[in-house]
């Protein structure tokens, strides 16, 4: 009906709908400036906003990268924090939409468990060698700990396998240490990371990817 009824004017701007063109980004860290990284396939680490207006939250989902953005939001004063495997050392923090309509704002947690990015060492025709570290925060312990090694990108413990990628996910025994990924196809990239749960929690902390490709 809007674009019908500005065609017939010859109105000339831009209708958003509903005036939901506000934005908020930024990037989620911990408290030693690492970016926490996220799954976007899932809302297990989120970004929760409460506007002045809203009988229901907004969230937005974390990024394998740390990083978050939703550039659909009502020009309002919003509440802000983080809902997930992590603790979140502040109160909510107050952001005004309607002052400024872009706000960049990164966020700092502590994670349950800090999830190192992983290392590779040997990389053969057919598999790779990684080195890995987990480690607990404010009295949180281990209870699961996972590798996973996938031609599809930032894999978490869901990611599996179907027609066109393929994942191999190994249990981790202990909280750091070196393992072989087997079975690998030449001659093709995968993405790996890291997935590990706290005690009492039945959310995973992530690891950042890295990116190898098999000789």
């Amino acid at each position: 009906l809007c674009t019908l009824l500005c065609l017939t004017a010859g109105c000339k701007n831009t209708i958003t709908d509903f005036g939901f063109d506000s934005g908020i980004s930024g990037i989620l860290k911990d408290r030693n400036g690492n970016h926490i990284s996220g799954d976007i396939t899932s809302n297990s680490l989120i970004v929760r906003l409460k506007g002045e207006n809203d009988v229901v939250t907004t969230d937005i989902r974390i990024n394998g990268d740390g990083s978050f953005r939703n550039t659909k939001l009502y020009p309002q004063r919003y509440k802000m924090w983080v809902v997930g495997p992590v603790f979140w050392n502040q109160d909510t923090l107050n952001i005004d939409l309607v002052s400024e309509k872009n706000i960049a704002k990164d966020l700092q947690v502590t994670p349950f468990l800090t999830v190192d990015t992983p290392v590779a060492g040997n990389i053969t025709a057919s598999g790779a060698q990684i080195s890995y570290r987990i480690s607990g925060n404010d009295g949180k312990t281990v209870s699961v700990r996972e590798l996973y090694c996938s031609t599809n990108p930032y894999p978490t413990t869901n990611t599996g396998s179907g027609p066109f990628f393929e994942t191999k996910k190994i249990t981790l025994n202990d909280d750091s240490g070196t393992v072989t990924v087997p079975g690998l196809a030449s001659k093709t990239k995968y993405y790996i990371r890291t997935g590990a749960r706290a005690t009492g929690s039945n959310l995973y902390n992530l690891s950042d990817q890295i990116v190898v490709t098999t000789n």
